[in-house]
């Protein structure tokens, strides 16, 4: 690979600095608000932007009540925050290998879809390789691809949908799973015989977000069975919030059957038997195809190693 810049000479006298003020000017969508954000003078924040516009040759920003990328600021946005993600990436590698530390993961996850999988799988990575350093980091599918995009995680843990079919990611489903609907110990429609969709939408709701994979498997659910949705009176994707929120309550919900039978040995919840499982669908891992390590590959494999054990244990 030819690594000479000379053929865009701009780059060459590019400052990691103009990327810093660029992209909080593109967040902040006034030189104002990006002052303030970067303790700097409005004056000297200009000078930047013009200074980076002169080097790229065109302008960054449509200046009309406030700031507002042109297309060629998108691109420069776009490989700006990939820059910056890999240089702190790089700069985390270099600190680890001086500490002595064999590897470093940031990992994603929607932990409502992978509570048991996910951890498991650190634990059996780190017991055979124990100077690996993971950081696991929770929220929903939509920002952790962005996240990942940007370099900022190595892998992201949880339900696979159509987002995941985006140029530069990788996705490998792990395994399958049902949800159950939940109540918390000893609610009166967890202690019936044969509960249906109709008496579980008679009580109020505690429901994952709109426009979450759970949500959408449950509303399917609801319409195939020939009842309404309810309302959800409370919206959370918090398994924390959640188990609280069930006991304070007394609402209904709806979690994984992993997760759901895991909180049922602790006796956090009660499971309402309904008939027919409920598919939740493939649960499984994203990453970019153009950022491999070695110990994202011995995180693979941990992965798959232990939803093979959990599969076949049912």
């Amino acid at each position: 690979m030819d690594w000479n810049l000379d053929h865009i000479a701009w780059a060459r006298r590019l400052k990691l600095r103009h990327l810093e003020i660029f992209l909080t000017l593109a967040s902040a969508g006034s030189v104002t608000a990006a002052a303030r954000l970067m303790h700097m003078t409005q004056p000297a924040v200009s000078h930047w932007l013009s200074d980076i516009e002169d080097l790229v040759g065109t302008p960054l920003f449509l200046r009309n009540r406030g700031l507002r990328l042109t297309e060629a600021g998108e691109v420069l946005a776009r490989h700006a925050r990939r820059m910056l993600g890999d240089l702190r990436r790089t700069s985390e590698e270099i600190e680890s290998v001086k500490s002595g530390i064999a590897g470093r993961l940031h990992v994603g996850t929607v932990l409502s879809a992978s509570p048991v999988l996910l951890p498991r799988a650190i634990a059996a990575l780190q017991r055979e390789f124990p100077g690996i350093y993971v950081e696991v980091v929770e929220g929903l599918v939509t920002p952790l691809i962005e996240r990942l995009q940007r370099h900022e995680l190595d892998l992201i843990v949880g339900p696979l949908d159509v987002r995941g079919h985006q140029a530069g990611l990788r996705m490998e489903p792990l395994m399958r799973d049902t949800f159950s609907i939940v109540t918390r110990p000893g609610h009166p429609l967890a202690r019936l015989r044969r509960p249906g969709w109709k008496e579980a939408a008679a009580h109020p709701w505690i429901m994952p977000p709109a426009g979450t994979v759970s949500r959408g498997r449950l509303e399917e659910a609801f319409a195939q069975a020939g009842v309404a949705t309810p309302s959800p009176r409370i919206e959370t994707a918090s398994l924390v919030a959640l188990q609280a929120l069930l006991h304070e309550t007394g609402y209904v919900s709806t979690l994984a059957s992993s997760v759901a039978q895991l909180y049922k040995r602790l006796k956090l919840v009660d499971i309402v038997k309904l008939p027919e499982p409920l598919a939740f669908g493939a649960v499984g891992m994203m990453w970019s195809a153009d950022a491999p390590s070695r110990v994202l590959a011995q995180l693979q494999d941990s992965l798959r190693a232990t939803a093979g054990m959990q599969q076949a244990a049912g």
